[in-house]
């Protein structure tokens, strides 16, 4: 990774870790998919200027030699200006925002390991839409299956929630979608590792077609 510098000039303390900058990260979590055998579509990189926030989001497939799959995962992640700042300028630049420079060089932040997260997200489409659910004891079944099968991609506690979106007409309630979601947290006081995300999202679109089996969606 190149160095930064402060925005003085000077380059940051050597035991202080660099933030990635966005297209870094970007570039990172995107190689973790592709090295995880993952087809992607639709890559988009969006930017709030009322904020100063970036947002990266693209879908995710298994490649396969029939028609495209139905199931399939949204990606994303925000990033937001205090985080692109810091990715160019080095870790405790953003003193410079609340002190003089004579302040600054004394600042905590100028020596501590920077406390920035980013939360990658993945939405996961288990089931089509447009099903005429015939009672809402079905929808217990059905998160139940889903979370049964899901665990086997994710061991340990942490597990993706599983969403039901439902539409109520004069009498009849349908089901607009089902979906499961799941986020890592990545903190940057150590080099992060996203080679990981990209293998847990291809274990589980291995076994999300089970649910065709099992469920009527």
């Amino acid at each position: 990774m190149t160095e930064h510098s402060e925005p003085n000039g000077e380059a940051a303390p050597d035991d202080i870790r660099q933030l990635p900058t966005y297209e870094e990260f970007a570039s990172n979590l995107l190689e973790s998919l592709d090295a995880a055998a993952l087809l992607l579509e639709d890559v988009r990189h969006e930017y709030e200027p009322g904020i100063g926030e970036r947002r990266f989001e693209c879908t995710v497939r298994l490649p396969s030699p029939e028609p495209m799959s139905r199931y399939h995962v949204h990606v994303g992640f925000a990033w937001d200006a205090l985080l692109t700042y810091l990715g160019a300028y080095g870790p405790g630049a953003d003193c410079e925002a609340y002190h003089d420079d004579s302040e600054a060089a004394d600042c905590p932040h100028q020596h501590l390991p920077p406390q920035a997260l980013v939360e990658v997200e993945a939405e996961f489409i288990l089931g089509d839409g447009g099903y005429e659910l015939q009672e809402l004891g079905e929808l217990s079944t059905w998160v139940e299956t889903a979370q049964r099968v899901l665990s086997k991609a994710f061991p340990g506690d942490d597990k993706p929630s599983v969403h039901v979106g439902l539409a109520a007409l004069v009498n009849t309630v349908l089901v607009e979608n089902f979906t499961a979601e799941h986020s890592w947290l990545i903190d940057f006081e150590n080099q992060p590792e996203l080679r990981g995300i990209g293998e847990q999202i291809q274990a589980a679109l291995k076994i999300i077609p089970a649910l065709a089996d099992r469920l009527p969606i």
